[in-house]
């Protein structure tokens, strides 16, 4: 009775250990920050068109404008693992400024070829209404890294130091399920080995007795 007891316990931890890697897959960064005016710089930048990229269809190229003006940016990269295997990724940026503009990048970000690995922005700049922050979708296929943009709008330092919140979001389908995260081997075999003496010691004690 005491081993069954034990693999019960056993299946309740495996099943709590793979429930609990799900629940907390869906939300990938979750920061404030802003672009400071010791961030790089750039010649141009992308042009605001107002469509809000999203996982229906591929956005294309919103072209590049200004290209003699100088212009503040900063990156952020996630990597695959980052990603939690989802492919479907949602950001968040809460900003009132119009002088700051986010946009989403597949591999990596190069400033002079800002068309290289464009994968899609939020439209425009600023929250909706002022209060509700813009969102938008892009698709990052398997194995590869994000790279979020934040630039200014305007040239010199404006735009440098006005506050943003970003949210990254995983999820392994357009329905909005959270990902399905598999535990890594190495933790499955040392939670399987603890369990395997936990349950040889109750057998060694119910034969002692």
């Amino acid at each position: 009775m005491k081993v069954r007891n034990v693999l019960l316990t056993a299946t309740c931890m495996l099943v709590s250990l793979a429930h609990s890697a799900n629940a907390a897959a869906e939300t990938i960064d979750m920061f404030t920050s802003s672009v400071s005016s010791g961030s790089p710089t750039q010649l141009g930048r992308l042009s605001r068109n107002n469509i809000i990229a999203d996982w229906s269809s591929v956005e294309l190229f919103p072209g590049v404008i200004n290209p003699s003006t100088t212009y503040h940016y900063t990156t952020y990269t996630y990597s695959a693992a980052d990603l939690l295997y989802a492919s479907f990724i949602q950001i968040d940026f809460d900003s009132t400024s119009p002088n700051t503009f986010i946009s989403a990048y597949l591999g990596s970000y190069d400033p002079n070829n800002k068309a290289a690995g464009y994968l899609g922005d939020e439209g425009n700049s600023g929250n909706f209404f002022g209060t509700d922050p813009r969102a938008f979708q892009v698709i990052v296929p398997g194995n590869a890294n994000l790279v979020l943009v934040v630039n200014t709008t305007a040239g010199g330092l404006v735009g440098t130091g006005d506050p943003f919140s970003l949210t990254v979001e995983a999820f392994a389908d357009t329905n909005y399920n959270d990902p399905v995260i598999t535990p890594e081997p190495s933790t499955l075999v040392l939670l399987g080995s603890g369990l395997v003496g936990l349950v040889g010691a109750v057998r060694r004690k119910i034969l002692t007795a």
